[in-house]
């Protein structure tokens, strides 16, 4: 009789359990909101590649997005002004990842760890260090992580066959797998008479290694001077030397137009830019771009970007309904990964067959799975909310050493004064945070 009423107990258990899962989705799903949400693009494009499958699975949420003028600075000063004003603002933002850490100490957002949210349950399905920015020192989770940017050696075709140096990328890894092979590369495709330069700018080299992390060690200890930035520092002052980058600024008319009419012929980027040569700065140039990893040390990332419902938003479980419909569906990020190139920080996604298609743009090249074997193998990198703060620091002596031919050993010391003293007050900040967690 007591094992019968056990198993009446245990069925009735199962029973609520299945009924209260049930009304928890129906709930869901029967949502009625509209929400709005902020970004630039390629985001939009995003979108528009799966919101169709998210108005089937939520037909009462009405999304709108807004795309700011000034790409990634233009959406954060109008976010700020709208968190400023305690109103005005969207229900859903696009976050890049220099303006993470600013949003981690200072707040504004609705902390999705916590019911009716639950974003904790996606730990393990995310890559570590991009779960790890999207949570603030306190331990809140005032963001979630969309894509990452595994990086590599963006290369044109064209300019290596003219130079009669193998375009093909199984070929041109092996030739290039230390920067002196870089050098050497480059040295037989530099051809500035006729305007053709082997790079974008030398200091590109240096700052993959520090694009986002690894400034500081876990304890907020400024973790720069070592013999690997000793050896990208000096690399990057022989390529310049030897005028062998073309010292253009990125983000700007002039590298755009260079990238579009073959005047250079490497640039060192995270994966999310094959988006933007197809959309709209080189779209008419498929077939002439390959990819290969970064020398030495190939396991690196740049970018990415994340999403996070403001505090000011009044419909704020539609909108995390929304970005779990971007972030975490294996199905809506490969669609956006084949729309957009944005490579999912969601883990799961990548076991699709997608992974192993050709890409035309890339000359038939399988360019997702290198950023998945990339992506798989990443790290170990130290993140912290003061990355972006240090890298400002960094880059100002970055381009001092270039331009002024400076001292490899001066520069370092250079750049962990001016990191120090960046960053010396919201360190604190950021250690009396984790010491409460």
């Amino acid at each position: 009789m007591g094992k019968m009423k056990f198993l009446l107990v245990a069925v009735v258990l199962i029973i609520a359990m299945s009924a209260g899962a049930a009304s928890a989705a129906d709930t869901a799903a029967n949502l009625k909101a509209a929400i709005t949400v902020w970004a630039w693009p390629s985001a939009d494009k995003a979108f528009e590649s799966i919101i169709a499958g998210f108005n089937q699975r939520y037909p009462g949420i009405q999304v709108t997005w807004d795309m700011k003028a000034g790409m990634a600075a233009g959406t954060r000063d109008a976010l700020l002004a709208a968190l400023a004003a305690g109103s005005g603002g969207p229900d859903v933002v696009l976050i890049e990842i220099n303006d993470i850490g600013m949003y981690a100490l200072h707040g504004g957002f609705v902390d999705l760890r916590k019911p009716p949210y639950n974003a904790g349950k996606y730990k393990n399905d995310f890559v570590g260090y991009k779960w790890d920015l999207a949570t603030a020192p306190d331990g809140a989770m005032f963001a979630f992580p969309w894509d990452i940017g595994p990086a590599g050696v963006f290369y044109r075709r064209d300019l290596l066959d003219k130079a009669g140096v193998p375009s093909d990328p199984d070929r041109l890894s092996k030739l290039i797998r230390t920067w002196d092979d870089f050098y050497a590369v480059g040295k037989k495709v530099n051809d500035p008479k006729n305007k053709i330069w082997w790079t974008d700018n030398a200091r590109g080299i240096p700052y993959i290694y520090f694009s986002h992390k690894n400034f500081f060690d876990k304890n907020m200890n400024i973790a720069i001077d070592n013999p690997t930035t000793r050896k990208v520092l000096a690399i990057a002052a022989k390529i310049r030397g030897a005028g062998m980058d073309a010292q253009a600024s990125l983000w700007t008319d002039e590298w755009y137009t260079m990238l579009n009419t073959g005047r250079v012929a490497t640039t060192i980027v995270g994966c999310w830019f094959g988006g933007f040569l197809k959309s709209w700065i080189a779209k008419d140039t498929g077939g002439k771009w390959g990819v290969i990893p970064v020398p030495e040390q190939p396991l690196q990332n740049w970018g990415g970007s994340f999403l996070a419902v403001p505090q000011t938003s009044e419909n704020p479980e539609a909108a995390w309904k929304f970005i779990e419909y971007v972030c975490a569906d294996a199905n809506a990020e490969n669609t956006i990964m084949k729309t957009v190139d944005y490579f999912p920080a969601y883990k799961p996604a990548w076991k699709d067959p997608l992974y192993d298609e050709s890409d035309p743009f890339f000359g038939g090249q399988k360019t997702r799975r290198l950023w998945a074997n990339i992506a798989t193998s990443q790290g170990p990198f130290v993140v912290s909310p003061l990355d972006a703060l240090a890298e400002q620091a960094f880059g100002v002596e970055l381009d001092k050493f270039l331009d002024q031919k400076l001292d490899v050993d001066a520069t370092i010391k250079a750049m962990v004064d001016s990191i120090d003293k960046k960053t010396a007050a919201d360190r604190k900040v950021v250690l009396q945070l984790m010491g409460k967690r």
